[in-house]
């Protein structure tokens, strides 16, 4: 083994696993560096402009090389006040929608308009449905000449009034052959035709479930779905399937059936360790980037950085620290870009120059923008 402060550290975390082995635990840490974008405050991509669904903010991304494409799905925050009392600022309380851009290099971003609300490529459900307020966060997955599409549904304001929390987010699921004109499939095994059932009492996705990264692992599709406890703590859990459709969940060893769990207060994810971006690198290793939090704020987690973990089987994750602050992979930006707030949402994956990493961020006045960030192998 290197005799290198990234292994020494995976070394004494996985001296109580079993699972663990050198084969995780002798990589250097990746040194992950910022790339200014076109967009405001070093962002790649900008506000939408006036009427579109994403006039006030864009996040909750997912991206992804797609031939010689890289495609970026983000969800997207209008301008609308369903309250109708005009007192909350930002994303806070408007509808959200998922749209699409797409690059030639990475870091230059062209719209793709859909034909729903504003341009977005997927509107909110009907009054009925568990996503009428709020669909984002999507997870897209090109299987073969068809995309898949997961992502978050609610029926509730974000934030507004303030402290107000939408806490019953369920994952809904969507299919296009092309990537831009989707349906809507709602015919799940959770509620509203969802996609995952909730958790019992005490279970730690007994409030919601979202969030989510499906990996297509040999014949199987593995989902890292985030778990959110009648707490409002966030968490990840694993379920599994066949065919992508019909999922069953898998126990992970933490507490609850998690496969990875809160950190010690007042670490980089002592309040939430969710948002997973999985990568199976090769037979036995697999790698998790996550947003951790330090903080909760009476609306759910606060702030945001980036933590990261690896496993020999998908199942088994050691938490192993990384350069920037507190351990993190990446961390808030300085003062003045974009992501001085926060970080949320990576998506992470290989390209010809190495490793890439989408994510949105968030500045002190609330509001979010994609970013992105590379490393070496």
């Amino acid at each position: 083994m290197a005799d290198s402060p990234g292994a020494r550290w995976a070394l004494l975390l996985c001296l109580p696993l079993a699972a663990c082995s050198a084969e995780t635990a002798d990589l250097a840490p990746l040194d992950w560096q910022r790339v200014d974008g076109p967009g405001p405050g070093g962002s790649v991509l900008g506000l939408g402009s006036a009427g579109a669904f994403d006039e006030r903010g864009n996040f909750t991304v997912r991206a992804f090389l797609d031939g010689s494409v890289y495609r970026l799905y983000y969800g997207g925050s209008d301008a609308s006040d369903p309250t109708g009392n005009g007192s909350c600022p930002g994303i806070n309380g408007t509808h959200w929608r998922i749209g699409t851009a797409e690059s030639a290099d990475g870091l230059t971003w062209t719209r793709v308009a859909g034909s729903a609300t504003g341009g977005a490529v997927l509107d909110n459900g009907s009054a009925t449905d568990f996503d009428s307020q709020i669909t984002y966060r999507p997870f897209v997955l090109k299987d073969g000449s068809l995309y898949r599409m997961w992502f978050n549904g609610s029926t509730k304001f974000f934030n507004c009034p303030t402290g107000t929390r939408a806490d019953n987010r369920r994952i809904g699921y969507a299919e296009s052959s092309d990537g831009v004109a989707w349906t809507k499939l709602y015919d799940g095994g959770g509620p509203g035709g969802s996609v995952l059932p909730l958790g019992g009492a005490g279970a730690i996705d007994e409030q919601q479930v979202g969030y989510v990264w499906v990996l297509q692992d040999g014949p199987e599709y593995k989902m890292y779905y985030s778990a959110n406890d009648a707490s409002n703590n966030w968490r990840v859990g694993l379920a599994v399937s066949r065919d992508a459709r019909s999922w069953t969940k898998v126990p992970g060893k933490l507490a609850g059936g998690a496969v990875l769990g809160l950190g010690a207060p007042g670490s980089l994810d002592g309040a939430c360790a969710y948002q997973p971006a999985v990568v199976k690198e090769r037979d036995q290793l697999y790698r998790m980037w996550y947003r951790g939090c330090s903080g909760a704020s009476n609306a759910g987690p606060s702030g945001g950085s980036i933590g990261y973990a690896e496993s020999n089987d998908g199942i088994t994750w050691v938490k192993i620290p990384q350069p920037g602050p507190a351990g993190a992979a990446l961390g808030a930006g300085p003062a003045g870009r974009f992501d001085a707030a926060g970080l949320t949402t990576p998506s992470v994956f290989r390209d010809a120059q190495g490793w890439v990493m989408y994510y949105a961020g968030f500045d002190p006045t609330g509001r979010f923008l994609t970013g992105v960030a590379r490393a070496r192998p």
